[in-house]
Order: structure tokens, then C-alpha cells, then sequence
């Protein structure tokens, strides 16, 4: 079986690398670029000439450090973020692998394979692999704290409870949004060595806090290296602009990340949190940790202005691999008149609830780029343009009803034909993924700026400039040729669109965002 495992890790991977290197960019939003600058920073060359960012995890930073450190350019740093993403995707295979089989000890070992590949090869994951984004690292970082709790309460040693408990941690360094399912880890692996008295559960939960603490540490210290502030915001900040008044909107959105997971899950992932919820004493961490990725997706995404957080994916997406494989390896024991429930009630549901929730018509609105099984990167069934909730269900009732009948069948033809719709819907997302570069600032930059114009140094003006574009610049250009105060190497500045330039300078490229000009004499 660990052949088996090598080969399907090995399948995940070249996948993973086939997909990345089929999509434009990077889309260097300010995320991209955070992430590129935080490692750049960590492997010791030096501050972002960008304006402050927000809180960013230093996990992803420090495996990306390394390229930096062999002296890749801007080009090759890209792939070999590529590449980090796709080990990490590839990395799920074990990871699920054996965690349905300690979960579920009635599972087979190639159903379990077979639904490991399923949670590794989702269409969101392959499509944000080619971005410079953390999102692959998180989902895997779920599934191995999971595996690591499974194991700690068979053992129920201290040893392995704190294993668990770095996993956590290590969730929280990978990215802060992922804090309070750090703490429901440390809950967990503290409750696997109750019996050993109050005592030893203290100490596991002070070596947890400690850990965070530690942590949160050196994010502060690699932030403020970076982007001299340790973020714009930080958890108080976010608390004090967030009142009563605004529950029923966080609801809401809590209501749109679960409707998006019954949508791109097919009915599948909600099977997955049934399956999870009648296992009780094994299935309680998963659905904990989910429930604390919900109150924080809903929470967070009140007040930002963004047109997808009405039906927001990309949060929820890190436990997408692991409840669609517990509800895939139990897929065939799914009688009709459940299946009935599941696989077309629940999505036809989740449909009208899409088209319901949030303001007017935002369905015309660019969408975040993410997917599953059912909901294209812009949001609507594969090859569509626009978003319509009811094509949406209809895809997602199509896919989830194939999967179960194959899986009457047998649990590896239901993979296959999932794999199938989840390479498909890759492809499908790719040409989305061109449009979106396209809009973006990074892809301005590449199409209107002049490679034969030769920039000694560009000021970036991070004061009045947005962000996107600074960053784009200065990725374009160079980060030691972009500074934010001008020396005597400066030859060209970019500026907000409305702002008067130096007597003399010349219009080099005018961009949605700002202005690059050329100082007179150069």
C-alpha cells in the first residue's frame, strides 16, 4: 500500500505542477506579493518597498525563503512557488489517506486512496496552486492536525498530544485566520490526556498558548522587517468595527460560506459533516475546527467590501478535502431516500438560498477565484461567464447523484468520475483565470509597460498609489530598483493618477491606478 500511496502522491504532484504552469502571473495581489516580499525578508535580503500589508502568516514565507536564498529572479521564484504549492497538495494524499483509515476502520484501503486523491485534486486547490497563496498549505495543515489528534487519543500519551498541539500551532503560523481552530486543536489534543490528570491537560494547554504566543511573535518581527508595521489591522481593531447591529450580516455570510460548500461539495461535503457528526468521539475535532473557520469567515467578511462574500469559498474550502473524502468513502452506503435529501434537496436549497442572499444582483460581479466540483472560478457551472445559482444546483444535483451511483458500485469508480469533473473544471477555470490576470494590476503592468525602458530606480509612491499596483511595479521592476524615498538612482516615479509630476518628466505608462513617469534627463 505505501507504493500505492508514493504513486498517487506522485500523480497529485505532477497534476499540481501541469495546472500551475498552465495559468498567467502571477496575479501579484497584494497576498502574492506579501507573501514573496515576507520571504524575501526572512531569507535576509532586505525590507518590501511597499506600503504596510495586512497580518500575514510566516509559515508560507519561510518555505518560499529557500528560493530566495539560491538566488532565483522574479520568474523563477514563481515557480518554485508553484512547486511548494504542488508538494503540498501532493503531501494530502498520505495525509487523508490516513485519516480516513483511522477514523473510519471499516474503509478499505483503496476506497480511503482512492478518496484521498478526490480531497487532493479539487479543482479550488489545483486553480489557487498557481497562485502565490497560501490556501494548499492550510487545507493540509487541517488535515494533518486531524490525523495527529486521531492518533494522539489512541495513544493518549503527552507526547503525542503535544505533537498535536505544534500541528495547531502551526496552522496559526501558516496563516492568522486559522487562530481560533489552533485553539479547538489544542482543546482536542489537551481532552486526549484528561485521564492523566488536570495537570498534565494545563501544561499541554500552556505549551499551546505558548506556541501561539511565539508565533504571533514573529509575525510582528517578520511584518515590521518587511513592511516596517506589524499589519494594518489587527484582532481589536477588527472587534471594534463589528457591533451588535452586524450579526444578522454575519450570518449571513456564515449562511453563504455553508450554502458554497453544499453547492461546490455536491451535496458530498454535506454527507461528509453527517457521516462526521455520527462518529461523535472521532468526529467532533473536524467539525469543531469547520465551525471555527465558519464564525471567522463570517465575522471577518462583514464590512469588506468584496462581491463574492455572499457566497464566499475560499475560507471554507480548508476543510473542503477532508469532509468530501469522509462523505465519499461512505457514499455507498447512502440509501435513496437519504441520497434524495443530500444529493438534490440540500443543493436545490443551497440554489435558492444563493439567489437570495445578499444585495441586489451581485452575480454580474467578478468572484474570487476558487472552485470545486460544481461552481466555476466566476462562479457559474463549467464553461459559463456568469453566475446563476439555479444552473449552479442543477450541476452540482447532476455531479453528486453520478458520484453516488457509481459508488453503489464501487468507491474508486465514484473517484474516478470525480477526479474527471475536477480536472475538467480546472480547465474550465484556466481560461477564467486568464480574464482575471488580464484585470488585474500585475497584468497591466505587463502589457503597457515598455521591457526596453530602462529604469535605474522608480519611486513608488505607497502614500497615495494603490497597493495593487505599487506591488506590481515594483515585482515588474525589481524590489532593490523600487524604493519609497527617492535617491540620486531614481529615474522614473509612479504616482496617483491626479498628481502633478516634476517640471520636464515624460508619460512613460498610464495605468487604471497611477501614473509612471520618466525625471527629465534620464
Amino acid at each position: 500500500m505505501r507504493t500505492r500511496l508514493l504513486v498517487g502522491a506522485a500523480v497529485a504532484f505532477v497534476i499540481g505542477v501541469i495546472v500551475a504552469s498552465a495559468t498567467p502571473g502571477p496575479l501579484l495581489t497584494h497576498d502574492d506579493i506579501a507573501y514573496l516580499a515576507m520571504g524575501r525578508t526572512i531569507a535576509g535580503q532586505g525590507a518590501a518597498p511597499m506600503a504596510a500589508q495586512p497580518p500575514y502568516g510566516v509559515l508560507y514565507p519561510a518555505l518560499l525563503a529557500p528560493g530566495w536564498v539560491a538566488g532565483l529572479d522574479g520568474h523563477g521564484m514563481i515557480v518554485y512557488a508553484r512547486v511548494v504549492n504542488a508538494v503540498a497538495g501532493a503531501l494530502m494524499v498520505p495525509a487523508v489517506y490516513g485519516l480516513v483509515r483511522k477514523l473510519f476502520r471499516d474503509v478499505a484501503p483503496g476506497g480511503a486512496l482512492a478518496a484521498a486523491l478526490v480531497a487532493a485534486l479539487l479543482p479550488a486547490g489545483l486553480l489557487t496552486a498557481s497562485i502565490v497563496w497560501s490556501e494548499r498549505l492550510l487545507a493540509l495543515l487541517v488535515a494533518v492536525a486531524l490525523l495527529a489528534l486521531a492518533r494522539a487519543r489512541d495513544a493518549a500519551s503527552l507526547r503525542s498530544a503535544v505533537f498535536a498541539v505544534a500541528i495547531g500551532t502551526a496552522m496559526y503560523a501558516a496563516h492568522p485566520r486559522l487562530g481560533p481552530a489552533a485553539v479547538v486543536v489544542a482543546v482536542a489534543a489537551a481532552a486526549t490526556v484528561r485521564n492523566r490528570g488536570r495537570r498534565t491537560v494545563a501544561g499541554v494547554l500552556a505549551v499551546a498558548m505558548a506556541g501561539l504566543w511565539l508565533v504571533e511573535r514573529a509575525r510582528v518581527a517578520v511584518a515590521s522587517a518587511a513592511f516596517d508595521d506589524a499589519g494594518t489591522y489587527d484582532v481589536a481593531d477588527l472587534a471594534s468595527r463589528r457591533g451588535l447591529g452586524e450579526v444578522p450580516q454575519m450570518l449571513q455570510h456564515g449562511l453563504g460560506a455553508v450554502t458554497y460548500l453544499v453547492l461546490a461539495g455536491t451535496g458530498i461535503a454535506a454527507w461528509g459533516c453527517i457521516v462526521l457528526a455520527q462518529r461523535r468521539g472521532d468526529g467532533w475535532p473536524a467539525l469543531a475546527i469547520g465551525a471555527a473557520v465558519l464564525a471567522v469567515a463570517a465575522w471577518f467578511l462583514t464590512g469588506v467590501p468584496r462581491a463574492d462574500k455572499w457566497l464566499h469559498g475560499r475560507y471554507i474550502e480548508v476543510m473542503a478535502p477532508v469532509v468530501i473524502a469522509a462523505g465519499l468513502v461512505h457514499l455507498r452506503s447512502l440509501r435513496w431516500r437519504p441520497a434524495v435529501g443530500v444529493l438534490v434537496a440540500l443543493p436545490a436549497l443551497a440554489g435558492v438560498v444563493a439567489a437570495w442572499n445578499g444585495p441586489g444582483n451581485t452575480w454580474a460581479q467578478s468572484r474570487s477565484p476558487v472552485m470545486m466540483f460544481g461552481v466555476e472560478v466566476s462562479g457559474a457551472p463549467y464553461g459559463g461567464t456568469a453566475f446563476e445559482p439555479g444552473a449552479a444546483a442543477s450541476v452540482a444535483i447532476v455531479v453528486g447523484l453520478a458520484g453516488w451511483v457509481l459508488a453503489r458500485r464501487r468507491t474508486e469508480a465514484a473517484a474516478a468520475f470525480l477526479v474527471s469533473a475536477s480536472l475538467w473544471g480546472a480547465h474550465s477555470g484556466l481560461g477564467t483565470l486568464d480574464e482575471l490576470f488580464d484585470g488585474t494590476a500585475a497584468g497591466q503592468v505587463a502589457q503597457r509597460l515598455d521591457p526596453d525602458e530602462s529604469i535605474g530606480e522608480v519611486f513608488v509612491d505607497i502614500e497615495t498609489v494603490s497597493p495593487n499596483l505599487t506591488n506590481a511595479v515594483a515585482w515588474e521592476v525589481g524590489f532593490d530598483d523600487s524604493v519609497t524615498t527617492r535617491t540620486d538612482r531614481t529615474t522614473h516615479l509612479l504616482l496617483a493618477v491626479d498628481a502633478e509630476p516634476p517640471a520636464g518628466s515624460t508619460l512613460v505608462a498610464e495605468f487604471d491606478l497611477g501614473t509612471l513617469w520618466r525625471l527629465a534627463g534620464e
